[in-house]
């Protein structure tokens, strides 16, 4: 026999083989695989899903997606820290064909009504970020109308007249509503040693020539700007050294108690003919005795 006849049979049988194998394989696999796979929803059974009742959308939901807004509310949200959806009434309603951006957004008249009177009705104007309500930063309507809720101080600032009295209040409460200046940002101190809470010890800023003090105000503090007459009381070695300044100079600047107040020695023919004490006993500092 003819040995090419003989492996072209053999080739021929071995496809045969082969080819029935593999069709073995694919009919079994495609009668397991069903069993093994989820199987196929069908236009009359919907996914399971589909099938349950649905839940109210949760705030936290919202944040998978919006974490910078959430994460904003969670820090700095105040009152506005609620559940999304009750401002957010209806939400994914832009539409950019449309330009329904205004529309879509929660309006604050939902809650809120006119807390500023009709002067300010336009909240974004100074509230530019409503999921940081109170986190103001300041703008040409929030400086000019700041008399709108502090009228009180508005009208303290220009009753008692310094050079404030001259600027907006957004010069000193700038960057944002709410900051208090250090007075150092603008003044010199009268000392070194001095720091803020020293300076508002006797300077209210909107009254900032109306000097008042508390009555344990040291000593040391007053000689800062009156040195020369603190020297003098000290070095007088009378009883008026070991009081304090306030005991003649009580609560306001420029206060002065009379001797009589402490002190009736003479009779009142004495006093009657010198009317002023100073006369004879110069002055409270540096008495002549």
């Amino acid at each position: 026999m003819d040995p090419q006849k003989v492996a072209s049979k053999s080739t021929l049988k071995f496809i045969l083989l082969a080819g029935l194998a593999l069709g073995l394989c694919f009919g079994i696999v495609s009668c397991v695989v069903p069993f093994l796979s989820p199987q196929q929803d069908s236009p009359d059974k919907p996914a399971v899903e589909y099938t349950l009742p649905e839940d109210p959308l949760q705030s936290r939901e919202c944040g998978k997606c919006h974490s910078k807004i959430f994460n904003l509310l969670k820090a700095k949200g105040g009152r506005h820290k609620i559940v999304c959806r009750r401002c957010h009434v209806q939400f994914h309603a832009y539409n950019p064909k449309k330009d329904n951006y205004e529309e879509s957004l929660p309006k604050c008249s939902q809650c809120h009504s006119k807390p500023h009177g009709d002067r300010l009705i336009l909240c974004t104007n100074c509230h530019q970020q409503p999921h940081t309500p109170k986190e103001i930063l300041v703008s040409s309507t929030l400086s000019l109308n700041c008399d709108s809720c502090h009228a009180a101080i508005d009208k303290e600032i220009k009753i008692f007249i310094t050079q404030h009295s001259n600027f907006y209040c957004s010069i000193c409460h700038h960057t944002k509503h709410g900051y208090k200046p250090e007075c150092m940002e603008c003044h010199m101190p009268h000392s070194e040693d001095m720091s803020q809470p020293d300076c508002l010890k006797c300077h209210n800023p909107h009254q900032a020539l109306q000097v008042r003090y508390p009555a344990d105000i040291k000593n040391t503090t007053c000689a800062i700007c009156h040195n020369m007459a603190y020297t003098m009381l000290i070095e007088s070695g009378t009883k008026h050294a070991v009081f304090r300044c306030t005991k003649c100079h009580p609560e306001k600047h420029r206060t002065i108690e009379t001797c009589q107040s402490c002190h009736n020695p003479h009779d009142k023919t004495i006093i009657d003919h010198n009317k002023l004490c100073g006369t004879c006993h110069g002055i409270a500092h540096s008495l002549i005795i």
